[in-house]
């Protein structure tokens, strides 16, 4: 039976995230960091951690999953404060107030917590808006301990936005709000969790820091996926929800603009967005993908 111990790591800003750590009897120095979604937790997918813990144990490879500064709708964590009588503060986080660029402090401090478990090789992986972190940290920063990414349901929000004429209206009323200095003013009705109009527009808005995923503009496309060198698997569900078009197409999109030297790209036949129903074969093929990177 898999045993997890529950980890705490502190980012540079000195926010606190826990998460879970499961350290095969004979560890070979390698870890998958699983990145949760938009609004996820690291314990979302309980079948999923358990089926990743025990593939990877048979290789040696450990499984680590850690809150983001984006988990769950509006929420709170503590931070590192020495001047108080606890040492910490509260801290408002959240999916609906969160400033998607700092998703590359809290990976470099889940990467650091692990190179001081012995854990220095890293796969990244992440699912949904995971995903776009993934890519945006291995696409934007040069770290050596990132030796592998694993991108899972890798969908537009914008392309899979409700349709274009309310995203229309949707986004001029954050854009006047932002005018008016109002841009972290928490709104709800514009999504399916409350958010504040500066995290729609990276949401949403075409050309953000956070819209990675941009695999059908006619320019620009996909400029920092193509940035990803060390070897890379993209995972899609056949019958992803979030798709706009056939995912034939968007996987085709990928590996047109891909330069890594190693990459793959693999359509799990009728899973959704999050591979319910088959996490068994979403787990087996990227787990066989990683033994078979490490083995290369």
């Amino acid at each position: 039976m898999i045993q997890f111990t529950l980890e705490e790591i502190i980012t540079q800003d000195g926010l606190m995230h826990q998460g879970l750590l499961h350290i095969p009897e004979k560890p070979n120095g390698k870890v998958l960091l699983w990145i949760h979604g938009l609004t996820g937790t690291f314990y979302s997918n309980v079948q999923k951690m358990n089926l990743f813990a025990e593939e990877l144990a048979k290789s040696g490879t450990a499984f680590a999953a850690f809150h983001t500064r984006g988990h769950d709708y509006i929420t709170c964590t503590h931070k590192l404060d020495p001047m108080k009588p606890k040492g910490w503060v509260y801290e408002t986080i959240g999916a609906g107030v969160e400033h998607f660029p700092d998703c590359v402090k809290d990976i470099d401090a889940a990467l650091s917590f692990l190179a001081a478990k012995g854990l220095p090789k890293v796969i990244l992986a992440g699912n949904s808006t995971g995903a776009n972190k993934a890519c945006y940290y291995a696409g934007s920063v040069d770290d050596p301990r990132v030796t592998g990414v694993v991108l899972s349901g890798p969908m537009s929000d914008r392309y899979s936005a409700t349709d274009e004429e309310t995203n229309k209206k949707h986004r001029a009323v954050m854009e006047q709000k932002i005018k008016e200095g109002k841009g972290d003013e928490l709104l709800t009705g514009f999504d399916f969790f409350p958010l504040t109009p500066k995290r729609w527009m990276s949401l949403l808005g075409a050309g953000s820091e956070e819209d990675v995923f941009n695999y059908h503009d006619t320019e620009g496309a996909l400029v920092t996926f193509g940035r990803i060198k060390v070897p890379l698997l993209v995972v899609f569900g056949g019958s992803d929800e979030h798709a706009d078009r056939p995912v034939s197409e968007i996987q085709k999109a990928f590996d047109a603009h891909a330069t890594s030297t190693s990459y793959k790209s693999i359509v799990v036949p009728d899973a959704d967005h999050g591979f319910t129903g088959k996490e068994d074969i979403f787990v087996r093929e990227v787990t066989a993908w990683a033994a078979s990177m490490y083995r290369s």
